[in-house]
């Protein structure tokens, strides 16, 4: 009967929780961050959906020009347990009709499974809490203040997926304690080794904790604690390795695909502390007052599990006002405040256990009283305070809960119950809704700003025109999974975690401009032509505000009011072959020009033998429009101003200017580029996103003047150069492959086949498909290596004449891997056995 109250209860308070959400989703709108939430946790929720249903369980042609799932997709739900026992769920509704899996119901799904998670994270905290002698209704409310707290909800709205983490830390201390009082590891060994499958990223925050709470063990002990220090040492080394083993299958390839990451290095001092309010309006870590109350009252001290939770509970206290902490839970990057759940937990803790051994003693009572009351006076008179309606509300439930301690004790449960649902709501209605989601809903969604039926028409019609592996370069201005939400083959991808080679590729191999410098994403082409036709994207689709910066030689297929598509008049087939290979380090000091230019004659290889053609290089006179160019220092003085670029090129010149610069804006702050019709942007020097890269290169048509324009402000601008394009190469490809046979190309999920005829002697079979480990290749049924080739991509050498190509994606070290977690799994099968046994020797 208890369990059924409990359960009961632990859904009624997670549904009053979320009750602002349950009536904003009933006005038509959604729990989704307008950037992040509706960028990528909701787009990739669909994506994984879908791609799992058609069979590809590893590998996705779809994400952005292609990629591991594991490797890339694990950060965020290619192996989450939540998401996959909602995906279960779906998929049974799916097949019976009362469902459409589409992206609306991944909008409207976060609602139902963040109150179905949090409900069993009450559960979950409370038996936890039991462990420590707590009378249930107490061990229920420390539940609450850890569950119900703001930076779950933040989690939840922000980074769906980061709520999650709530689920692991009860679990992994009812683990440990079966360790310390029972000798028993095997909970622990499939709680941690589930939590490592779940989620690296949080599994490296929860382990952190692990180690914390094991060390304060060792000192904080309790009458039931069964096993010296030695022998929990031992089980949990122990532990630790048959989780890693079991998990081995996904927790390896994630944690690759993490440290392949090109990410650059934070150049920015962090701080030593940051302070926030964090008894009135933190955005990440509000304290309840009642464990600022008995953190004061010295009675409670004589509990050992008070003593425990309490102490740990302002180590995290002071911890959360260090960046440098923030540094070291985010992998030592820029310092990111996610970790403050662990406080959570150990205050709900602590509370409980407080309730439970509550004993008035007069004077420690008005000394802990007065002291709690002082504090919140001091901080709401003196400290900031983002709204004074609700400092009032804050000071008056810290007033009630004070009074009804010295009063009614028997209320104070009650009160702090409906303390965190007010303050939980609160926070819900005044920070994430006002401040941050009020445009999350459903007329957002289907807006051009999003994703509209106009942009859709249009995709619709290229997708009939467009041969199988085609790529259409279009995105929603700022929105990089633009393909992922509109199901198309593009060109542009976001994600924290992406194939190293293609950053790199786009921020210093080829300097393609993304439209605005950012890290974790690249997009677009940048209107270069060549690219292009390497990377098999023949349609082009845009504004039409901006339809004048189409690549070269495209031509208009359709348009609407609002956009214009466009399709190039040429092709080079999916699958190239070549016999030309240039070395890559022979092309170190060359142009972004030469480099294109290069692939289309052949392939840059590691090793190559052929001696590459530099690009055309023109004079070009510079004028100054409302702007002072003094050597390399540019001071442009009105809103947009800079020079004019006049290049010395014929009249009748055909083609594209390739513009080079470095630059870079000396107050720091952040500034917007015009080269011609094409518009980008630099952030501040101070974000923590920027690419910290200062040399650019520029496509723009032919024109007799090129205006560069930037803001107001001063400059550092050198090494101008200017590259004529006339497409000779390219021409000459094209024409070149139209003598050779089509190779015609089967992709199917993480297999990809194509066979080419009579190859010459040397030939290389060039694809646009980036390189990736996993990837493995046979030619005429012998194993192959796959080649990094054009920085980023792939290559296969052939043999000379008929050749049958075979591509096999697998997660990296997918065979050591699988070895490893059998190996796991037949360990802890006979720990099992072993463990049985010894407990019952007869049976």
């Amino acid at each position: 009967m208890k369990k059924k109250l409990l359960i009961a209860a632990a859904l009624l308070v997670s549904i009053v929780a979320h009750s602002f959400f349950i009536y904003y989703q009933s006005q038509g709108g959604y729990i989704a961050g307008t950037n992040d939430g509706l960028s990528q946790m909701v787009p990739f929720k669909h994506f994984l959906y879908e791609t799992f249903h058609k069979g590809n369980l590893v590998y996705a042609e779809d994400f952005g020009f292609g990629g591991g799932i594991i490797t890339q997709l694990a950060y965020y739900y290619a192996t989450s347990v939540v998401f996959w026992l909602t995906v279960s769920v779906v998929s049974l509704f799916d097949a019976l009709g009362l469902v459409t899996p589409n992206l609306e119901l991944w909008l409207q799904l976060t609602l139902v499974v963040s109150i179905i998670r949090l409900a069993v994270v009450l559960l979950l905290a409370t038996h936890a809490y039991r462990l420590f002698h707590v009378k249930l209704p107490h061990a229920f409310v420390g539940a609450v203040l850890y569950g119900v707290s703001v930076m779950y909800i933040r989690h939840v709205t922000f980074w769906e997926f980061f709520a999650d983490a709530f689920l692991w830390v009860p679990l992994l201390v009812i683990g440990l304690e079966r360790i310390i009082r029972l000798g028993r590891a095997d909970f622990f060994i499939v709680i941690s080794a589930l939590m490592l499958v779940n989620n690296f990223y949080f599994a490296y925050i929860n382990l952190v904790f692990v180690f914390v709470y094991v060390v304060f063990r060792q000192f904080i002990r309790f009458p039931e604690d069964r096993l010296r220090r030695r022998q929990q040492w031992l089980l949990y080394s122990g532990s630790g390795v048959l989780a890693l083993l079991l998990s081995a299958f996904a927790f390896i390839p994630a944690t690759y695909g993490f440290l392949q990451n090109e990410r650059p290095s934070l150049e920015h001092e962090i701080d030593l502390v940051r302070f926030d309010n964090i008894l009135y309006d933190s955005r990440l870590f509000i304290i309840p007052a009642v464990f600022i109350l008995f953190a004061l009252y010295r009675p409670l001290y004589r509990q050992t599990a008070f003593r425990l939770f309490a102490a740990m509970s302002l180590l995290f206290t002071v911890l959360h006002f260090s960046p440098h902490v923030g540094s070291f839970f985010n992998g030592f990057s820029a310092p990111q405040y996610r970790w403050e759940y662990l406080a959570s937990f150990t205050i709900g803790g602590a509370v409980a256990v407080g309730l439970s051994h509550w004993r008035f003693e007069k004077k420690s009572f008005y000394i802990a009283a007065t002291s709690t009351v002082s504090l919140y006076l001091l901080l709401g008179l003196f400290g900031e305070v983002a709204s004074w309606s609700v400092s009032l509300v804050i000071f008056g439930l810290m007033l009630a809960t004070v009074a009804s301690l010295w009063w009614k004790p028997m209320i104070t449960p009650y009160l702090l119950i409906v303390s965190c649902l007010v303050v939980f709501n609160g926070y819900t209605k005044l920070v994430l809704h006002d401040q941050a989601i009020v445009k999350t809903n459903e007329s957002f969604v289907n807006s051009s700003n999003y994703d509209s039926a106009e942009q859709r028409e249009l995709i619709a019609l290229v997708q009939e025109e467009a041969a199988p592996l085609e790529r259409l370069d279009w995105m929603v201005p700022l929105r990089n999974n633009t393909p992922i939400v509109q199901s198309f083959l593009g060109t542009s991808l976001y994600s924290s975690i992406l194939n190293g080679n293609l950053l790199t590729l786009y921020w210093n191999d080829l300097e393609i401009d993304t439209g605005r410098e950012s890290v974790s994403r690249y997009g677009t082409l940048g209107n270069r032509a060549n690219l292009h036709h390497l990377l098999s994207s023949p349609y082009w689709m845009r504004n039409q505000n901006v339809a004048s910066e189409a690549p070269y030689g495209f031509n208009l297929l359709a348009e609407t009011e609002r956009y214009a598509v466009y399709e190039s008049g040429t092709r080079l087939p999916f699958v190239r072959t070549t016999t030309s290979t240039y070395r890559q380090a022979d092309l170190d000091d060359v142009s972004m020009l030469t480099r294109e230019q290069t692939m289309l004659s052949g392939v840059i290889l590691e090793a190559g033998r052929d001696t590459p053609t530099p690009a055309r290089t023109i004079d070009v006179m510079t004028e100054e429009v409302e702007a002072a160019l003094d050597g390399d220092t540019l001071r442009v003085t009105s809103d947009e101003g800079g020079i004019d670029l006049i290049p010395d090129v014929p009249s009748t010149a055909r083609g594209d200017l390739y513009v080079s610069f470095d630059i870079r804006k000396l107050e720091g702050d952040g500034f917007f580029i015009k080269l011609g019709g094409y518009r980008t942007t630099r952030k501040p020097e101070e974000s923590i996103y920027r690419t910290d890269l200062t040399s650019m290169t520029l496509r723009t048509p032919m024109s007799e003047r090129v205006p560069l324009r930037l803001p107001e402000g001063t400059y550092a601008l050198e090494n101008v150069t200017v590259e004529w394009e006339d497409y000779a190469t390219l021409d000459s490809v094209v024409e070149e492959t139209k003598t050779r046979p089509d190779i015609p190309v089967t992709w199917d999920g993480p297999d990809f086949d194509f066979t080419v005829e009579e190859a010459e002697p040397g030939t290389y079979a060039v694809l646009p498909v980036p390189f990736e480990r996993g990837w493995r290749a046979s030619v005429n049924g012998e194993t192959r290596d796959v080649l990094q080739a054009n920085y980023a991509f792939s290559a296969i050498q052939l043999d000379q004449g008929r050749n049958e190509v075979e591509l096999t994606y697998r997660p990296p070290f997918f065979n050591i891997t699988t070895v490893m977690t059998l190996l796991g799994l037949v360990l802890f099968i006979s720990y099992r056995v072993y463990v049985r046994r010894k407990e019952h020797p007869f049976t």
